[in-house]
């Protein structure tokens, strides 16, 4: 359950970044050394990076993979390792790659597509409030997202090593359809905001611990690398056109609320792909 853990610590960057753009306003002009505040920022942005030196230097290949790679190697008949066309053609496999898929694609689009526009869902609720009034809830706001983030995947983790696996997705993806649908309804105030973000920060970031822990346990050593980057990148092509959709939706009904509203029950795709998914607490990881 590392796994989850790892995600909720990145969680914690993004706490981190928020209270980072809080103390250095992203449109103060000369803020350090003649810099405006986006360029100090996007300056601080890039020293996390370092941390890739260590740890290629610290990280070493676990023993299975080594294995699967010198079978490939040898030329081993059914042992290629990193072939998406194996992923595919094997029926397994390619089942749990599409499962994978349709549950990424629900909890991407949503967090992409709706509940990343809380900024502007703020800018909506106080348009009569001064502008720096509105970026100060935007910040703190924001930021309290990320803390409900940060638990969210905690919890997550939690319930999946405790129950199962496809219970605690279910639980989840159903709350993340609630809680969106709640916020971008009945958010009117910046009391709501210090409430309502990091309890949608709860729900939509939640899902992505359990990508980390459940993703990985679909495939065999030899794919599971190529299976994890399908479930999980892939999602990231197909949900690029989500926000852009948002925008189109929100001018046709005439309301960026109720087209929120709407675009939630796309968190239902990854309830119904489900029904296929495999349950894996407690069964060894799968090798062919």
């Amino acid at each position: 359950m590392a796994l989850g853990s790892l995600q909720a610590l990145s969680a914690t960057g993004n706490i981190t970044g928020s209270l980072i753009s809080y103390l250095i306003p992203p449109g103060q002009a000369e803020f350090l050394f003649g810099f405006s505040g986006w360029r100090v920022l996007f300056f601080v942005g890039i020293l996390p990076s370092l941390l890739v030196v260590p740890m290629i230097f610290i990280l070493k290949e676990p023993e299975p993979w080594k294995r699967a790679r010198e079978a490939a190697r040898r030329g081993e008949p059914g042992k290629q390792a990193g072939s998406l066309v194996e992923l595919l053609s094997h029926p397994v496999w390619r089942r749990h790659a599409i499962v994978g898929l349709l549950i990424g694609l629900s909890g991407m689009a949503g967090l992409w597509g709706i509940a990343f526009f809380s900024p502007e869902l703020i800018s909506t609720a106080l348009a009569n409030e001064p502008l720096a009034e509105v970026d100060r809830v935007r910040s703190l706001g924001t930021a309290w997202q990320d803390v409900g983030a940060f638990l969210g995947m905690i919890a997550f983790t939690y319930v999946a090593s405790r129950l199962s696996r496809r219970l605690a997705f279910l639980g989840a993806l159903l709350f993340c359809w609630v809680v969106v649908s709640f916020v971008f309804s009945a958010l009117q105030t910046k009391t709501d905001a210090y409430w309502m973000l990091p309890l949608m920060g709860f729900a939509t970031l939640s899902v992505f611990a359990g990508y980390s822990i459940y993703f990985p346990e679909l495939f065999p050593t030899r794919l599971r690398g190529t299976g994890v980057g399908f479930c999980y990148n892939t999602v990231r092509y197909v949900a690029a056109p989500v926000p852009a959709l948002l925008g189109h939706l929100a001018e046709w009904t005439g309301s960026f609320r109720y087209a929120a509203v709407a675009m939630a029950s796309v968190y239902l795709i990854g309830v119904v792909a489900l029904i296929w998914a495999p349950e894996t607490k407690g069964k060894p990881l799968p090798e062919d």
